[in-house]
């Protein structure tokens, strides 16, 4: 079975991961790319990364990460303050990662390995939950997955986290487009390249880095920089910050059980990843090379008790006025023939239908226009699901809208507890 990070990897390539490649070699504008030095006692001004196109079609959760990058103290130990405009940068990111393509295979893997549906809601939940909720450790008040893993933290003189490439490529001379706050003496270059760390062959594999350095750190509460010091650090480098979110929480997820380690584009990995006490919370999530993949048999996702069939494959997830507002999976009687599906333009125009289909977690599928060819503005329609189509199983389930691109418009979850009930309407 392919590694599960592979699958995140590759979903994440086709949304909004740009492709890291060698310093010699020549990348795609259209695909984006990031230049990869091989690591070297190069001196303070040394770039590791030389080079980063990014299309501006995929650049809206570089932006809305970025948002978030001086929402937080400096300082472990101190106490956050999250205004109202905070929180809201929160959901802006959440609501634009939450059904991404690395998010969808992930999410689709959780599912398989603990035999339960998750819907897009539920998995929005988990995300808020182990990446951004606040909690206190060690005598530390307010720490948090996303401030460590993805912008980094103080302790005492030295950095803590600090896991995301895009991140760090700000900071190593575009720092302006983080800042929000004036602070005295700021500049737009904050990295100190120290050396390289890397070694057996991790200079062949451009995907991740393992480098010392310093980082004039803002303390955005305090307005004052910090010099901290990155004794060792290393990160993925070309993925987006839901790719690397879509990993870190298949990691985190104890139900899932996923392997330890990864193999990446020939390259295995340890993934280090440290829960808070609860274990509700991810503490930090890292890649640790360990060498060419072909040195050591690659690892297997460990195999869930009664796994179901498998679910089909990921699609791509755009933006639709039309969605799935509601399902009557459980009708009274025999449900072939009886089951339904209703839809929803929610635009200002109408749309049509030609060339829509539904299609249950089995990959079946069924034609929205043998029974709609035009949904009017703000129309509701309910479909009826002929025999042998789509199935809406009574043990939970999901279902999708497919465009006439065969793009994903829309997709639900439902559980097994939604459906007993005969005769009722689920909503969604």
């Amino acid at each position: 079975m392919m590694d599960i990070y592979q699958q995140i990897w590759d979903a994440d390539q086709s949304g909004s991961g740009v492709r890291p490649i060698l310093a010699s070699e020549t990348g795609d504008p259209a695909q984006g790319y990031v230049k990869v030095a091989a690591v070297a006692d190069g001196g303070p001004d040394f770039k590791v990364l030389t080079e980063v196109v990014i299309p501006e079609a995929k650049m809206r959760t570089y932006r809305l990460a970025t948002a978030l990058f001086d929402n937080y103290s400096l300082a472990e130990r101190d106490v956050e303050s999250e205004t109202q405009a905070e929180r809201s940068e929160v959901h802006a990111l959440l609501s634009a990662i939450v059904d991404s393509p690395p998010m969808l295979v992930a999410r689709r893997y959780v599912e398989q390995a603990t035999g339960m549906p998750v819907s897009s809601e539920r998995w929005y939940a988990a995300l808020l939950e182990q990446w951004f909720k606040f909690f206190s450790q060690g005598g530390d008040p307010h720490l948090s997955g996303f401030e460590h893993v993805i912008v980094g933290e103080q302790q005492g003189a030295n950095v803590q986290g600090y896991h995301f490439w895009y991140k760090y490529w700000l900071d190593d001379g575009l720092a302006s487009v983080i800042d929000r706050n004036s602070i005295p003496g700021l500049r737009d270059d904050r990295i100190l390249y120290v050396r390289g760390k890397q070694g057996d062959g991790q200079e062949n594999f451009p995907e991740s880095v393992t480098i010392s350095f310093k980082w004039n750190a803002p303390d955005y509460e305090r307005g004052e920089i910090r010099p901290l010091t990155k004794p060792i650090g290393g990160f993925f480098v070309g993925c987006s910050v839901e790719g690397l979110m879509a990993m870190g929480t298949v990691r985190v997820h104890l139900g899932a059980r996923a392997p330890k380690t990864a193999v990446i584009n020939g390259a295995r990995y340890d993934l280090k990843l440290f829960r808070s006490d609860n274990s509700q919370h991810i503490r930090t999530f890292y890649p640790m090379y360990l060498g060419p993949a072909g040195e050591t048999p690659q690892p297997e996702p460990a195999p869930a008790p009664n796994p179901p069939q498998p679910p089909a494959p990921p699609m791509p997830v755009v933006a639709s006025p039309v969605r799935i507002v509601a399902a009557l999976v459980n009708p009274m009687g025999d449900d072939p023939g009886q089951e339904t599906i209703t839809l929803i333009n929610t635009g200002t125009a109408a749309v049509s239908l030609e060339g829509w289909a539904l299609m249950d977690a089995m990959n079946h599928r069924f034609q929205v226009s043998d029974q709609a060819a035009m949904l009017a503005a703000g129309g509701v329609f309910v479909i009826t699901l002929p025999k042998n189509s789509v199935q809406l199983s009574n043990k939970g389930g999901e279902i999708r809208l497919l465009n006439r691109a065969g793009k994903v418009a829309h997709q639900v979850s439902y559980t097994k507890a939604q459906a007993q009930e005969q005769g009722v309407t689920i909503l969604f």
